[in-house]
């Protein structure tokens, strides 16, 4: 199994809108890919003034992970205006071991 993890820091003033688009464009998405086990989003504590949100994604496979998002499986992906409201990002894979 694959864990991958997105992490994505949003322009200052955008975390409400972030998190509509989420919700709206990139859950959806995902509850349709095959391969996909769980998903699980994250945001900043409400105290804070955080702007980094998560997603922990666990995957069958890397092959499940490239056939969802090739050809650029590596790098985030984004779903209409989403990227817009990114400053930073990054996305990092993981073998899950026992």
């Amino acid at each position: 199994m694959i864990i991958r993890i997105y992490r994505g820091t949003v322009f200052a003033g955008k975390q409400r809108l972030w998190q509509e688009r989420v919700e709206s464009l990139s859950i959806p998405w995902l509850r349709k890919q095959a391969g996909l086990i769980a998903f699980y989003p994250g945001k900043p504590p409400a105290e804070s003034a955080g702007r980094t949100f998560c997603m922990v994604m666990v995957w069958e496979g890397l092959e499940s992970v490239k056939a969802a998002i090739e050809p650029d499986w590596n790098n985030a992906i984004y779903h209409g205006d989403e990227a817009e409201l990114i400053e930073s990002a990054q996305v990092e894979h993981f073998e899950l071991f026992p």
